[in-house]
């Protein structure tokens, strides 16, 4: 639902971080169904696409870390998912992309561009770009 919401604006966006939910998706990506993990990543990835401002607030409420724990869980969807919730993160300012960089994603990221599934790979090579 709150994916729903924040894909479409960054003032919608900005309403489901001002809502005080960026914590409850955070802690979702520590759970251990890997489909609560791929809900909470692409929330994130929502909020964080829009502009700088709001991926900072997706940066602060600590999801980075998780982010690049759930690029090296086994299943392909939350691969993907992840993959390019760091994409939108790390594509507004060099910062943001420092913070990607200093939580450790660029290894993990960098091995899965000869994963076999060609819709990874473009993920992460559009987050390494």
């Amino acid at each position: 639902m709150l994916r729903s919401v924040a894909k479409h604006s960054p003032h919608l966006a900005k309403a489901v971080v001002n809502s005080g939910a960026l914590d409850a998706l955070v802690n979702c990506l520590e759970e251990f169904d890997p489909s609560v993990k791929e809900a909470a990543a692409l929330a994130l990835s929502c909020i964080a696409k829009h502009n700088n401002e709001l991926a900072q607030s997706v940066v602060d409420a600590g999801a980075v870390g998780l982010l690049v724990l759930c690029v090296q869980e086994p299943e392909l969807t939350l691969k993907r998912i992840s993959a390019t919730a760091l994409s939108e993160i790390a594509k507004h300012t060099e910062e943001l992309a420092q913070a990607v960089v200093d939580q450790g994603a660029v290894p993990y990221l960098a091995a899965l561009i000869s994963h076999p599934d060609a819709q990874l790979k473009r993920y992460v090579c559009q987050c390494l770009a």
